[in-house]
């Protein structure tokens, strides 16, 4: 399950799944990523990824949520921040982008420590 909403108050694009995530729905998502960020034009914002709450995940939804991120950043994004369900997963995610993250281009921040 996930929620995609464009708040153009404070120009933020927000992802939110929970509950079980497929490789099906996740390639919804991505298509009404696309047709919000693209087809619509959506351009300088803040994209919010936000799958902390997530039980499950099948193979292949990072990399959807991956390819969202570039897309995103492709079309204006300023920022993108994901949050995550461990601080495994940011450290991970931290040594990988570890460029955008000095760059404040991107941010990893764990569930916990979000609020």
């Amino acid at each position: 399950m996930y929620i995609l909403n464009w708040n153009p108050s404070v120009r933020q694009v927000e992802a939110s799944f929970g509950g079980a995530v497929t490789a099906a729905e996740a390639e919804v998502f991505l298509e009404d990523f696309r047709a919000l960020v693209v087809c619509d034009d959506v351009c300088d914002f803040d994209l919010l990824i936000d799958y902390a709450k997530v039980s499950r995940m099948d193979d292949g939804i990072r990399q959807t949520l991956d390819t969202a991120r570039e897309m995103a950043q492709f079309s204006g994004a300023r920022k993108v921040t994901v949050v995550t369900r461990d601080q495994d997963e940011v450290q991970a995610y931290t040594n990988v982008r570890l460029q955008q993250v000095l760059e404040g281009t991107e941010e990893y921040v764990a569930f916990g420590l979000a609020a």
